[in-house]
């Protein structure tokens, strides 16, 4: 029984019901799954774009729906430190005799495809009373990097800004960023910023079995505090060991937010002036 049926509730209750084989090295619960096929490690992913959730097509262009549906599971391979190699999208909408819609979402994707070196493979299109996209795609990785792999006393630190994006345009995935980090340092964690701050530095901490100290004067917001809880900003959390020997240039390079702390110490934020329980919030589908 599911006692409260919410998104983060679901996934727990997923996971306690689906089996897998041993080739199937992290499932439900992460950015991606990591499989085996023979030697080599692949991250797989599917992600929706649906119209009146996701984007209103008055505030945006069918090409930046193209680009912005594929840029959300690249953000996703990002986070597990995997680099995209096959994309595949399934597409539904209002039928319209010209398709001209449909072929300006395909060029968003084939552009975002030129741009981040991936083969476009193909779907399937349906009609439907509003738009709807299903993106499907493999990355390979080296070594992949999950959300639960932060260890006690691990910094916490975030790729950039926070409240900046605009909802209705694309935006880079920090693939590049990703690749920098766990070339260079010992990425023992991280998660891409879909939700908001709060909730997604939340999921990983619990997947890590972990708990977590936020030093809320120290996150960079661009508006308001309220930046801490806005989903869409595809930053990247990530959490390394302290004791890191290059650890000022990350300083330099990125933003330092907190620290990982044991499971019993609970998820705090932490002011000048006081020391609090956080409120675990941010969007939610259900």
């Amino acid at each position: 029984m599911i006692k409260s049926f919410d998104e983060l509730a679901w996934i727990d209750y997923l996971k306690s019901k689906v089996k897998t084989d041993k080739s199937v090295l992290t499932g439900i619960g992460d950015d991606c799954a990591v499989v085996s096929i023979g030697k080599e490690k692949f991250l797989l992913k599917s992600d929706m774009f649906i119209e009146g959730v996701h984007f209103e097509l008055k505030k945006t262009t069918f090409l930046n729906i193209g680009k912005r549906a594929v840029a959300r599971v690249l953000s996703d391979f990002a986070a597990c430190a995997g680099l995209p190699i096959y994309i595949g999208a399934s597409v539904a909408g209002p039928c319209r005799q010209d398709c001209k819609y449909l072929k300006e979402i395909l060029a968003g994707m084939l552009f975002m495809a030129k741009k981040y070196k991936f083969s476009f493979i193909g779907g399937d299109t349906a009609r439907a009373k509003k738009f709807f996209i299903d993106i499907w795609g493999m990355a390979k990785t080296e070594k992949p990097v999950l959300r639960s792999g932060a260890k006690t006393g691990d910094l916490i630190f975030i790729t950039g800004r926070l409240g900046k994006r605009d909802f209705h345009r694309s935006f880079e995935p920090r693939i590049k960023e990703a690749r920098f980090l766990t070339r260079n340092f010992k990425i023992n964690s991280m998660i891409d910023i879909s939700d908001g701050l709060i909730i997604d530095l939340y999921r990983l901490a619990k997947a890590s079995r972990k708990g977590a100290l936020v030093l809320l004067d120290k996150v960079p917001v661009t508006k308001s505090p309220a930046d801490l809880y806005r989903g869409e900003d595809y930053e990247l959390i990530f959490t390394v060991d302290k004791r890191e020997k290059r650890l000022q240039k990350l300083k330099e390079l990125f933003y330092p937010i907190g620290e990982i702390t044991a499971k019993n110490r609970g998820y705090k934020a932490k002011t000048y002036k006081s020391l609090s329980k956080i409120k675990v919030k941010g969007y939610r589908h259900f």
